[in-house]
């Protein structure tokens, strides 16, 4: 089976790009050649050096002959319905752009998930209100469902849908993708077969890891935090658009002689942090589309503590590998930091279940075994 790969990106951005690179180096090893069609036109040497074929035009389609297409982030709805009406295709959503205007998939002013579709609800609740590009001179601009209609059109060539976890599945459902073409298929990197778990440590340190971003909910873990009694430190690996207004608000709650903003670090120093820790939280204020970083942690033998906000709840099960407490519920997060904090043997307990949970459950070989299906099933 020939697989030809289709993203907007040739080099490595973030996630999804380790992902898609991920895919292509495991699929490769099991007898599947692999391309890479980067639409944006700036291919990274290094990053399409595992792929037979690469290119930025579709004289690629001619030259690597492929057997199915596994779509990635292509904004351009002509180009996903030319492609898909060309090649039997798989999209993999990686996030909310293909059905919410605003990207974010929660309501600006309340800052609720929505749980709605594409429609009057984004007018309703002002998420058509968007800020402007710098060079605008406007502060603000108007974005419409009139694009997210468009893509969601384009997809109807679409052989099948791959997600990370149910609420992605149900999000698309809701738009008009009926459930039974959508695969649920974890997102599993092949690093973290290479991550052991560790004892935790016994003082009460709390880890949190990933971008400092509104999305991410890093203010809502600080804010639940302050009401916590007993003995914490908190360290923030991970840097973003919000970090300075996390830094303020630490101070504002009295609580900066305790939070450690680290700023970015290597990948490979994060062993070190995850040692020093006594356990994890995923503070999400948006519906994470899976939350990989939540796995990272229990392959290390870390309890999490998160809110049940998107995909979460697919691997976080509450009170066996740790606490799953209502969406941005303050309160309900402090008292699971409380009760863990109290109770650094169930933490402990927690993250051996949790690295079980990982260890039978979520590894990239089975990832790559359900993505062949999917794939084939396609072709």
């Amino acid at each position: 089976m020939r697989v030809l790969h289709v993203h907007a990106k040739g080099a490595f951005h973030g996630g999804v790009e380790q992902i898609l690179r991920d895919t292509a180096i495991g699929l490769q090893a099991r007898g599947w050649p692999q391309g890479l069609l980067a639409l944006d036109g700036d291919i990274d040497a290094e990053f399409a050096s595992v792929f037979e074929t690469s290119g930025s035009g579709l004289d690629v389609l001619a030259s690597f002959r492929p057997d199915v297409l596994l779509i990635h982030k292509v904004e351009d709805a002509e180009t996903v319905a030319a492609l898909a009406a060309r090649v039997p295709s798989v999209r993999m959503v990686h996030d909310h752009d293909l059905v919410c205007p605003r990207r974010h998939k929660y309501f600006p002013l309340s800052q609720r998930i929505c749980d709605k579709p594409a429609g009057i609800a984004c007018y309703t609740h002002l998420c058509c209100v968007q800020r402007a590009p710098a060079d605008s001179l406007f502060p603000v601009r108007i974005s419409g469902t009139g694009a997210v209609r468009r893509g969601l059109a384009a997809n109807s060539k679409v052989s099948g849908f791959i997600v990370g976890s149910r609420w992605m599945r149900d999000e698309l459902d809701m738009n008009g993708i009926p459930a039974e073409r959508i695969s649920i298929i974890p997102p599993v990197p092949a690093a973290l077969s290479r991550s052991a778990p560790k004892p935790p440590s016994t003082q009460p340190r709390i880890l949190y890891v990933g971008q400092v971003i509104r999305g991410k909910g890093v203010d809502l873990l600080l804010r639940a935090l302050a009401r916590v009694e007993a003995p914490w430190h908190l360290k923030v690996i991970g840097t973003g658009n919000h970090l300075e207004s996390c830094r303020q608000l630490a101070s504002q709650l009295g609580i900066a002689h305790k939070v450690d903003f680290t700023g970015w670090i290597a990948h490979e120093e994060l062993e070190t942090h995850y040692a020093a820790s006594t356990f994890t939280v995923v503070p999400s204020r948006w519906p994470e589309p899976f939350g990989m970083v939540g796995l990272e942690a229990m392959a290390r033998g870390r309890a999490v503590v998160g809110f049940d906000a998107g995909g979460i709840g697919d691997w976080l099960e509450d009170g066996v590998t740790g606490r799953l407490v209502p969406a941005a519920d303050v309160g309900a997060m402090a008292d699971a930091l409380e009760q863990l904090l109290e109770n650094p043997a169930q933490a402990a307990d927690m993250g051996r279940a949790g690295a079980e949970r990982v260890a039978g459950k979520f590894t990239h070989e089975a990832y790559l075994d359900a993505m062949m299906q999917a794939l084939e099933n396609a072709a």
